[in-house]
């Protein structure tokens, strides 16, 4: 029996109430207990999203009977099909049910591994777990653009006099196109992915460098997300592209992972042989704080031969250049510290970039392009923001909202008068090793003067 909407109202609005609670209660929290409690209440939300994504799979696939997603013809058809559905005795399991429902329960167990198989190098089960949900996406994706597609038919259809009759796809052919889809992009998404990231080069104009500063390469890599799939090995391929690149400076924008200093400590040891010539830097993203051991991977990547910028700058010196020739390079806090109320943390413009003098070039190191257009947008000289954060969307259909949602998505920027925004896309990805329209990169930004 339906559940009356009323009663599903009340559910729903009780069940948003109990978790604002929950967040207010959380905040009240230390912030290490206030990390785990998020990242349990994240588990939660990807259980259900995950739920509700499976039931609509099986609703689409756990049979092939040719019927359309609109209903044809007339009422007394539909009602006659109804009639025999309810009468059609219950089916016995198929084999074709059974590798549905390991599937599912393959892809809900794939965020579980962040919490129980994370070490030096991806554990097997871990990888195939989210290689099964990469598939899973775009599976859905599939079907939800077929069905879209077979809504457009039936409201022309409508339109033109001919009633909802007509659809492009059956059931059927749509349960097929969508698996062949599924299976060409996830093979192409994470063929992509267990690629080295592509070097990109890239020259920006900064006002007022120094002719000792002409020509200087930074290297910014960003959202390495050490995790359940990427570790060790896939680092140390990425610091040899790095060493190879010969760099004045190395920055990470954050994201680099994804658990604990405990859990992946061994994993982040290729950091160490990096070298360039005025050093190695490093600011927070999010996922930082997701892990709450932020104060231990300053610890640790100091072991490894980085500068972590908290809220704080330095003001580096050209060789054989004099004091006036200096840049200040600056780096802040991720703004999620400032959400999950992370104590001595947070998004600071003030403290980050008073000290920068607003005579000479000023870098900035800011994980998310939101802190980036805050930054651009205080009272501070900024000359380039350097970020990361949005993957450039990973894979489809996630690119639409990531496009939507940051004021900058991928590549570099002008704003202003002067100012640039260099956005990367990301030299891994999270979870899922896919790469469907976007690009892995390590960028090799070479500064040159601007024109007057």
């Amino acid at each position: 029996m339906a559940m009356p909407m009323s009663r599903k109202l009340v559910i729903g609005v009780c069940s948003l109430i109990f978790i604002i609670i929950c967040e207010l209660y959380a905040l009240s929290l230390h912030f290490e207990t206030r990390a785990k409690v998020f990242r349990a209440h994240f588990v939660v939300l990807v259980q259900v999203f995950l739920y509700l994504v499976s039931k609509f799979l099986w609703k689409n696939l756990s049979d092939f009977q040719p019927a359309t997603i609109c209903s044809s013809a007339s009422t007394a058809n539909s009602s006659a099909r109804e009639g025999d559905r309810r009468e059609t005795p219950t089916r016995h399991w198929t084999a074709w049910k059974s590798v549905l429902l390991c599937y599912f329960g393959l892809c809900h167990c794939s965020y579980l591994t962040n919490l129980f198989l994370m070490g030096k190098d991806p554990h097997w089960f871990a990888m195939l777990t989210y290689c099964a949900l990469g598939c899973y996406l775009q599976l859905a994706t599939a079907l939800v653009i077929l069905m879209m597609l077979n809504f457009g038919m039936c409201c022309i259809t409508w339109r033109s006099g001919g009633g909802f009759s007509r659809t492009i796809f059956s059931k059927r052919s749509s349960a097929v196109l969508a698996i062949l889809y599924a299976v060409c992009a996830a093979f192409y998404g994470l063929t992509s992915a267990a690629q080295l990231p592509k070097v990109k080069n890239v020259s920006i104009p900064v006002k007022d460098l120094s002719n000792k500063w002409y020509g200087t390469h930074i290297v910014q890599i960003s959202d390495i997300h050490l995790g359940p799939t990427v570790g060790y090995s896939k680092l140390s391929a990425i610091v040899d592209v790095i060493n190879e690149l010969n760099p004045d400076l190395v920055v990470i924008t954050g994201d680099l992972v994804d658990g604990s200093v405990k859990t992946l400590s061994d994993a982040a040891a290729p950091l160490s042989r990096i070298k360039s010539a005025y050093g190695n830097f490093f600011v927070t993203g999010n996922h930082e704080y997701y892990t709450g051991d932020v104060d231990n991977w300053f610890v640790r990547l100091k072991e490894l031969g980085f500068t972590s910028l908290h809220n704080s700058n330095v003001k580096l010196t050209p060789s054989g250049g004099a004091t006036n020739d200096i840049i200040c390079l600056a780096g802040t806090d991720d703004i999620d510290a400032n959400k999950m109320a992370y104590t001595g943390h947070g998004f600071d413009a003030d403290r980050t970039l008073e000290t920068c003098d607003p005579r000479k070039p000023v870098i900035l190191l800011a994980h998310q392009p939101r802190a980036a257009k805050a930054a651009l947008d205080s009272s501070y000289r900024v000359d380039l923001v350097l970020s990361g954060h949005t993957h450039g969307g990973q894979f489809f259909p996630m690119i639409i909202g990531a496009y939507f949602i940051n004021p900058f998505f991928a590549g570099l920027y002008s704003y202003g008068d002067h100012s640039h925004v260099y956005v990367s896309q990301g030299t891994q990805y999270w979870g899922i090793p896919m790469r469907l329209g976007s690009t892995m990169e390590i960028t090799d930004i070479t500064l040159h003067t601007a024109p007057s």
